[in-house]
């Protein structure tokens, strides 16, 4: 079954998928937190965490659904665009970063072994977590391979001692922005991250109701995890591994 599902899924249009009947997947956004109250997030949303210290040590937290969780905007953004592109998308919230887009970096350790513990399906990572936690994020990152939980992450747009963790492990798909057309994906032959997607000038969700446009590989990122949704929603056994192969078949060309 799993080459008929790679062979339809390489050939099937976004689109359609889209306005097929797809089972819900849940999906993860460890980020800024999302503002569930946004007209293009109603309903969408359908739990909403977030991290913070008790009594000396770090801990996840449940909070209202339904509520508008973001500090920064980033989350907000990234969560409108997986569920513009993906209807079946069941979003769950996990707020690690502050109202200045920063945050503990063992937040996000922590914010993984939830989503991880919870089984959600696919786990968007539009951020990057510094190497000094590359250990116990290269650990997470395996088990949630070995779960067939799917991990999602981008490169830093200006990469300093890496290029982006987690988006430099084999064990999950990494994505960078390119100016290419919308729902196209390059194949990067050379080096750690894998793919390419547009993340220039979109207009996204902003806290409060609004729009924005936002730039960077924290924005190609969804669309990739958007498309996964598709796929797991029509085909929910595709594995990880076909997932990639599914994405570079999918490739427009080269990079």
């Amino acid at each position: 079954m799993s080459s008929v599902a790679i062979t339809e899924a390489t050939a099937a249009r976004f689109d359609e998928l889209a306005a097929s009947d797809l089972a819900p997947v849940e999906v993860a956004v460890i980020d800024s937190g999302i503002d569930a109250t946004h007209p293009d997030l109603a309903g969408r949303v359908v739990s909403q965490w977030t991290v913070e210290d008790e009594e000396g040590r770090l801990a996840v937290h449940p909070l209202e659904t339904g509520i508008n969780n973001d500090t920064f905007g980033h989350g907000t953004a990234v969560a409108g665009i997986i569920a513009r592109i993906a209807p079946n998308a069941r979003i769950h919230d996990i707020r690690v970063l502050d109202a200045r887009n920063k945050g503990d970096p063992t937040a996000s350790l922590v914010a993984f072994r939830h989503v991880l513990a919870q089984r959600l399906r696919l786990i968007n990572m539009s951020l990057a977590i510094p190497a000094s936690q590359r250990e116990p994020l290269f650990k997470l990152c395996e088990s949630a391979y070995q779960r067939n939980q799917v991990v999602v992450a981008a490169k830093r747009n200006v990469p300093v001692t890496d290029e982006g963790l987690p988006a430099e492990f084999s064990s999950v798909i990494s994505i960078d922005n390119h100016q290419v057309e919308p729902m196209s994906l390059h194949f990067i032959e050379q080096g750690l991250i894998e793919f390419a997607t547009l993340g220039n000038d979109l207009t996204v969700p902003a806290p409060g109701g609004g729009y924005t446009v936002k730039t960077g590989t924290s924005f190609a990122t969804p669309t990739v995890t958007a498309m996964c949704c598709l796929f797991l929603g029509r085909w929910p056994m595709l594995r990880q591994f076909e997932l990639k192969t599914i994405l570079k078949a999918r490739a427009h060309g080269h990079v």
